[in-house]
């Protein structure tokens, strides 16, 4: 089950173009293209006549032909033209789907198109701010969707899982601050006087212990906000990192990881920590996550046992929890 009336990544920008991109959203098969003004669209990844995939086929100018018999559909869905024949039926019409363009995403509206709000897309607007360096990183996942968000929700497996990379040999010693507000969770974790990780350590330039503040927050369908500190007497150290997940079925999802940080004097900052982050704790963190899944299939059904470093899992899934059964009752509570 997916939470519908959302707005959801759905590619990058820069994936998108004049030739057709399928990808599987929420279990539905859609195919992406740009028009000629450089707009993005999204429809059905089905052709009307004969079901063949609209993304084997080809853009022309504002529509998107299929490549088995030439049928053209149009942004909205609508059959345009079909070779040999004047009359076009009203029934030859595929799905269509609310995109928007922003901040190096297209984003999707999965639900009903007259209740999709361009202002609820979320604010990013680190991504391409003056003053601002990023970098985006997609991945697929053999996974459900919500095992990436707990992941990322729980900052006391870098402890253990990352201890080459981010995760300081010392548990956090102050106790989690977790607060729910309307539909966002959000969490600070302090930690003072800790080693630094190897990772840290090197980025910031820290000689000895530092003092540690991370702040996160989620919000649904799927997105988490991190910023954090690091800091000594001499040093300081401080980014966001923006990791939207979108199903792609029950068991596998599309996963981003965003880094972004207002410039700082040395340019080769943002390399280093895409090969730290996006070619290394990425590739420790996702083995796990697709294990854990596989473990889940083989014995389904064996609930799992919290600890209070789940406080923040809890707290999501609890709003989850209210947000699937409000849908079920045929209502929807707007993000806040």
């Amino acid at each position: 089950m997916y939470l519908r009336n959302y707005w959801y990544a759905a590619t990058l920008s820069a994936e998108i173009t004049d030739k057709p991109f399928a990808r599987t959203i929420c279990d539905e098969p859609i195919v992406f293209f740009r028009t000629e003004s450089g707009a993005p669209a999204a429809l059905e990844d089905r052709c009307a006549h004969r079901h063949a995939p609209l993304s084997l086929g080809k853009v022309r100018g504002d529509v998107i032909e299929c490549g088995y018999h030439g049928w053209t559909f149009g942004c909205s869905g609508k059959c345009e033209t079909i070779p040999g024949q004047a009359n076009v039926p009203p029934r030859a019409r595929v799905k269509s789907y609310r995109v928007a363009d922003r901040w190096g995403w297209v984003w999707i509206w999965m639900g009903e198109a007259e209740r999709a709000d361009e202002a609820q897309i979320p604010d990013l607007h680190w991504f391409g701010a003056p003053g601002w360096v990023y970098w985006h990183k997609y991945l697929h996942g053999k996974a459900g969707y919500q095992l990436f968000m707990d992941n990322l929700l729980d900052i006391s497996h870098t402890v253990y899982l990352h201890p080459g990379t981010i995760g300081s040999p010392q548990l956090p010693d102050q106790p989690l601050k977790v607060k729910v507000e309307g539909t966002t969770v959000s969490v600070e974790r302090p930690n003072r006087n800790i080693t630094p990780a190897p990772h840290i350590r090197r980025w910031g330039g820290f000689k000895g212990n530092i003092d540690a503040l991370t702040e996160y927050s989620w919000e649904p369908p799927a997105l988490i906000r991190l910023r954090t500190t690091r800091r000594d007497a001499e040093n300081v150290l401080s980014y966001w990192l923006i990791n939207p997940v979108t199903p792609e079925t029950e068991r596998t999802s599309h996963f981003w990881f965003a880094w972004a940080s207002q410039k700082i004097d040395d340019p080769t900052f943002p390399q280093q920590t895409y090969k730290g982050i996006a070619e290394g704790v990425l590739l420790e963190d996702f083995p796990m996550i697709e294990a854990q899944q596989r473990t889940m299939d083989a014995v389904p059904g064996v609930p799992a046992v919290a600890s209070n470093a789940d406080a923040p899992i809890v707290a999501v899934h609890k709003v989850l929890d209210g947000l699937f059964a409000e849908q079920r009752a045929g209502g929807h509570k707007a993000a806040s």
